[in-house]
């Protein structure tokens, strides 16, 4: 598996032509395909649909396209490296983060990342699931949960305090609890299977499932609505709580947090230039953050 049969394999799957590809890297119609033939020998698997009209990958080859970049990627900052000449960041940026966390905090910031690197082309997975950041090929991922994997990488972004939140309206009308066991009586509102909430003085509280949802601004907006007094991270319940549409609860007896945000990749890699400018720029961006200036 040579770097110019994964260079032609990225450019055909590009373009969609076999000798358009082959022509931009100097090679015959009859030597790409050549090449392209070896390539798929070697992986053990068919890149592309052929048709007399078109070339489209298949699904293996959409699925190994991700690693045929980062390889090729690497090579030429390993190349850069080497030969003292820094290469500049660019191409696609796989990076993944928690839902709620992205929409309210990196996605907003994104216009000042891409006005200073225009070569780097952004593909955003948001979800509240852990993915796995290597089987999904991502160059990056952002995590606000305990960290388990020694195979990754780390730099801390921020803190990530949780609260006890409810609306006042929910207090008014059920009462505030002014103990951990008194949530056992109250309505609850819970993200995904946390119903074992912790506190600092080593208290430990199984809460009523009154509602899960599993999405982090999901459930903010469910408490928001006086459904019931629920954990919200500091940085997605910030604004509601300086606004008073949200108050803390039980103050005097803080939960036990036992995560920050954190930006990932594997270990073992040679770092891309895309990658090592994208967590930079987010190191710069938490400095401060925002949920702490409004708070």
């Amino acid at each position: 598996m040579d770097l110019h049969s994964l260079r032609l394999f990225l450019r055909v799957a590009e373009l969609g032509a076999v000798a358009s590809a082959g022509r931009d890297l100097e090679l015959s119609p009859a030597s790409a395909s050549a090449r392209l033939a070896r390539l798929e020998e070697t992986v053990g698997f068919r890149l592309f649909h052929r048709t007399t009209r078109a070339v489209s990958l298949t699904a293996d080859g959409a699925a190994f396209l991700p690693f045929a970049q980062q390889a090729v990627e690497l090579l030429d900052a390993g190349v850069g490296a080497l030969s003292g000449q820094g290469a500049e960041p660019k191409g696609r940026l796989r990076m993944t983060m928690p839902g709620s966390f992205g929409r309210r905090h990196v996605v907003p910031a994104l216009t000042a990342f891409l006005a200073r690197y225009p070569e780097v082309e952004l593909d955003l997975r948001l979800s509240d699931e852990v993915l796995d950041v290597v089987e999904g090929a991502y160059d990056l991922i952002i995590r606000n949960a305990p960290l388990a994997d020694s195979s990754m990488v780390a730099r801390r972004l921020a803190a990530d305090e949780r609260l006890l939140v409810a609306a006042p309206g929910y207090l008014d009308e059920h009462g505030r609890p002014e103990t951990p066991a008194e949530l056992a009586e109250h309505r609850c509102v819970v993200l995904g299977d946390g119903d074992r909430w912790k506190f600092e003085d080593g208290t430990t509280m199984t809460v009523p499932r009154t509602i899960v949802a599993n999405d982090g601004e999901a459930s903010r907006m469910l408490i928001e609505q006086g459904l019931g007094i629920g954990i919200q991270s500091h940085w997605n319940a910030g604004d509601e709580l300086q606004e008073g549409r949200l108050v803390q609860v039980l103050p005097d007896a803080p939960l036990l947090t036992e995560s920050a945000i954190w930006a990932l990749y594997p270990s073992g890699r040679l770092v891309a230039p895309k990658v090592r400018a994208m967590m930079d720029f987010l190191v710069a961006h938490f400095t401060q953050p925002t949920w702490l200036q409004a708070g």
